[in-house]
């Protein structure tokens, strides 16, 4: 009996370590400051020194900036020994997945005092559509309470496609980015608000070279941005995927036309004006007067499908759709699809490659594909629905 009651103790625990890890990771979404939370968790931690070791063990599994500076703060707080062990555990876990860490901190023979600093910037970012757009927010806060918040859509053939600015308090800001959230097509993940500057200003340097005029709230923020940005080699998703654990998986790379069966991907396809040529042929190829069996007209498609490929995909186009399915990678990570993200990537590393007519990406292939027969059925779709000046008998 007494056994019994230690288990339903402990179940009974652990139930309120998983609500405290649940809290904290609602808190983080909705942007609640750093030292509530920290206040908040406090009297926990000082009082349960059992809960407080499991609580900051699980505070690894959230790989978040805001949890790596909460555990460095609570480092500099907390005196007992045992404690701050686990509080470094936990940092060296979250480094290990990417997170940044003072190191400085880490260091430190003792708990010192130091007073609170204005919230770090966030970031966040929604996927790719079809046209190479995506939406992006960068919320700068102030001393207090305001924030300057910053979105903008940005293109990667054509740059900065909108964008504009503007101040809020936090209360504000959280009924915006709720609002947005339901408006956009895409779900929005966090993203290093480093990154995001470093996107925002890639998209102002290619609206430059396309002679364009950058928006004027984007002049008036450019020096807040080149402050915040960090010049990136890689994308974001190889912090968290090793390239060399996926690249050359051709077992994965063949799942790679699947995607576009996806939520994410269905809305992908080629420019009407590009794909028509190629969508007029396999028309012709189906109409035609030559008898032609099942057998040859399918190598007669495949033919149009590859020469379509070559033409539609030369290298630079290809290395465009490399950065998509890596930017695409990232954002399904943080969505905790991973087996997508990893599918995706895989096929972005076999675009580094030169195209192959044997075997060509899956990706590309299936996308020329679904194109091809989406103008097919909307041009028989129309045709269906012209009304016949055909008098019946």
């Amino acid at each position: 009996m007494q056994r019994s009651g230690k288990i339903f103790s402990r179940e009974v625990k652990l139930k309120e370590i998983q609500s405290i890890i649940e809290e904290i990771k609602s808190d983080i979404q909705e942007g609640k400051p750093e030292e509530e939370i920290i206040h908040a968790l406090l009297p926990i931690l000082n009082n349960e020194p059992e809960t407080a070791c499991q609580v900051l063990e699980d505070l690894a599994n959230i790989p978040h900036p805001s949890i790596a500076r909460i555990l460095q703060r609570l480092f500099d707080i907390l005196g007992d020994k045992k404690i701050r062990k686990v509080i470094k555990r936990s940092l060296y876990r979250l480094k290990g997945k990417g997170i940044p860490i003072e190191e400085v901190t880490l260091e430190r023979g003792g708990p010192v005092f130091r007073p609170f600093q204005a919230d770090p910037p966030r970031g966040w970012g929604g996927g790719y559509d079809f046209l190479g757009q995506r939406f992006l927010v960068l919320a700068v806060p102030h001393k207090g309470s305001g924030w300057t918040v910053i979105q903008g859509i940005i293109s990667d053939t054509q740059g900065l496609v909108d964008f504009s600015c503007g101040e809020m308090n936090r209360r504000g800001f959280k009924t915006f980015f709720e609002e947005v959230q339901k408006g956009s097509p895409f779900p929005l993940v966090e993203i290093e608000p480093s990154y995001v500057g470093f996107l925002f200003n890639e998209a102002y340097q290619l609206t430059i070279q396309k002679g364009k005029t950058p928006p004027q709230d984007y002049l008036r923020m450019k020096g807040e941005i080149e402050r915040i940005k960090k010049d990136e080699e890689k994308a974001l998703i190889y912090s968290h995927i090793e390239e060399s654990k996926i690249e050359g998986d051709e077992r994965m790379l063949q799942r790679g036309g699947d995607l576009l069966k996806m939520d994410f991907y269905s809305g992908w396809r080629i420019d009407e004006e590009e794909i028509r040529p190629y969508a007029d042929e396999v028309w012709e190829a189906e109409e035609s007067k030559l008898i032609l069996n099942p057998t040859q007209k399918e190598v007669r498609f495949q033919e149009i499908y590859q020469r379509a490929l070559s033409s539609l995909f030369p290298e630079e186009r290809r290395l465009l759709y490399r950065r998509r399915m890596e930017e695409m990678a990232y954002v399904l990570f943080k969505l905790g699809r991973e087996e997508e993200a990893r599918i995706s990537l895989t096929v972005a590393l076999d675009l580094k490659k030169p195209a192959r007519l044997i075997q060509p990406n899956p990706f590309l292939f299936q996308l020329v594909i679904k194109s091809i027969f989406a103008l097919l059925k909307e041009a028989y779709d129309k045709k269906v629905k012209e009304p016949s000046f055909i008098m019946k008998p």
